[in-house]
């Protein structure tokens, strides 16, 4: 019975430096380059640095270690690549283990989201969702959190609280397996709004109005795709929102801030140097704008992100989003 965690970015070893508090981690990488600079170093320099790790973590390549029935498995990479990964499990051979998600994204083309991938690639293994305001470097600086963790299969919940037990972050229970993952994926539309606020220099009255129009944003979101209201306002919804949007080290607020400080898309997300979550979401979304739905925060993101043109100096990009903005928040269409 170990835990073996994927992904080797801030969350992921902030999650493996947790549940080595009482047991063995085995952190997977891409490489064993990688693997042999953690384990060395006692540090992950590129996405966690200063944070010493746990003798009990051990990065190895992945799939370096076999995978038993009742070992653990907590993924924690993009999502677009999760399809790719159950693939992997499946032609390994390991097809009936712990499957624990702490990846926060949906399939683009379809919103499918990971459970719903995995129960169609792997149909046998025990599947379970970890989500909520989570802020991996606070958590590494040793500062508590409360996550949720959802699956259809209550054993299994109380499983997981048992063996995942550490001294920071406690955990709420819920079945609401799909509404939690489609919170936990669009929030980050909102924390791109509030960073674009951050990097045009208002401060906190416009930092209230945007978070204001945004929840009621997210929560006609949530009801067009019939996620329960409990959710909505719970903290994989409401809770995780919040903490994306005024949190500075959360990426989705820093990608939004270099928008608004006049770099284009593809500069800022370079500058960011991890996946940002909202900007994939923000390509899904665009697609409801066929749908007659009434997002004019959200609508604003997309057009922030994809039409951001190349061929604008600096200053004009930053003078198109603050007309932008004040037409939504202040012309009606944010009311």
């Amino acid at each position: 019975m170990k835990i073996i965690v994927i992904g080797a970015g801030n969350w992921g070893t902030a999650l493996a430096n947790l549940f080595a508090e009482t047991q063995k981690v085995h952190l997977w990488t891409l490489t064993q380059t990688e693997a042999d600079e953690i384990n060395s170093s006692g540090e992950n320099k590129q996405f966690l640095q200063g944070i010493n790790l746990s003798k009990n973590i051990y990065a190895e390549e992945k799939f370096a270690s076999t995978v038993e029935s009742d070992d653990i498995v907590v993924v924690v990479i993009p999502s677009r690549r999760i399809h790719e990964l159950a693939n992997e499990f499946k032609a390994h051979g390991y097809e009936r283990f712990i499957f624990l998600n702490a990846s926060k994204g949906v399939r683009h083309d379809n919103l499918q989201t990971i459970g719903e991938i995995i129960d169609e690639v792997l149909p046998s293994v025990r599947f379970a969702n970890l989500a909520g305001p989570t802020i991996a470097r606070e958590i590494a600086d040793g500062l508590p959190a409360k996550a949720i963790l959802t699956s259809n299969d209550l054993d299994l919940l109380f499983l997981l609280q048992q063996r995942l037990m550490n001294s920071l972050l406690y955990f709420e229970f819920s079945t609401d397996v799909k509404g939690v993952e489609l919170a936990s994926s669009l929030k980050g539309l909102i924390a791109i709004a509030t960073g674009i606020v951050d990097g045009l220099g208002y401060k906190t009255n416009i930092f209230g109005l945007v978070m204001t129009y945004g929840l009621a944003e997210f929560k006609s979101l949530m009801d067009f795709l019939c996620v329960n209201s409990k959710t909505v306002y719970g903290i994989a919804g409401m809770g995780d929102l919040i903490t994306t949007c005024i949190s500075e080290n959360s990426r989705n607020r820093q990608f939004g801030k270099l928008l608004a400080e006049g770099y284009t898309t593809e500069e800022a997300l370079q500058k960011v140097g991890m996946v940002v979550e909202g900007v994939s979401m923000a390509q899904t979304i665009k697609k409801f704008t066929s749908l007659q739905l009434h997002l004019p925060l959200i609508t604003f993101v997309t057009e922030a992100v994809f039409d951001n043109e190349k061929g604008l100096s600096k200053p004009e990009r930053v003078t198109k989003l603050k007309i932008a903005l004040a037409e939504v928040l202040f012309k009606g269409k944010g009311k």
